[in-house]
């Protein structure tokens, strides 16, 4: 048989000088560099792209707008719905209040007495000290 015979496989045709002995087959990523450097190459290939994915992982987890950041947002939203949810019932309290005060006459009495110690006419005053 000459040197550059083919021989017949399931996959298509191999050349018998791309096999290193009997049974033995080379890599498909080693064939598709020819000459003494393809190993040089190849090897310099994947520590580049290790690199690349290493540098990317860095950044995915540790940037600003990477998950650190998305964990940050996220806490921060959770803190800002509570304080929104503790001024929302401020804010109905303060609207009940309003129209407590805008409906009747008793909620503005209650007031005055409250907070600017007024009384009514005829009315006696006696405030207790303790000693």
């Amino acid at each position: 048989m000459a040197t550059g015979a083919l021989i017949r496989r399931r996959g298509g045709a191999t050349p018998r000088s791309a096999r290193k002995g009997k049974g033995h087959r080379v890599p498909f990523y080693l064939r598709l560099f020819a000459g003494d450097h393809s190993r040089l190459v190849f090897r310099a290939a994947v520590v580049v792209l290790l690199f690349l994915l290493i540098a990317l992982q860095i950044r995915l987890w540790s940037h600003e707008s990477g998950m650190a950041g998305i964990w940050r947002l996220n806490y921060e939203i959770a803190h800002q719905k509570q304080e929104n949810e503790a001024l929302r019932e401020r804010n109905e309290g303060l609207e009940a209040e309003v129209a407590d005060l805008k409906q009747g006459a008793a909620a503005v009495e209650e007031r005055a007495r409250a907070e600017l110690g007024m009384i009514r006419k005829g009315e006696t005053f006696f405030q207790a000290v303790e000693p």
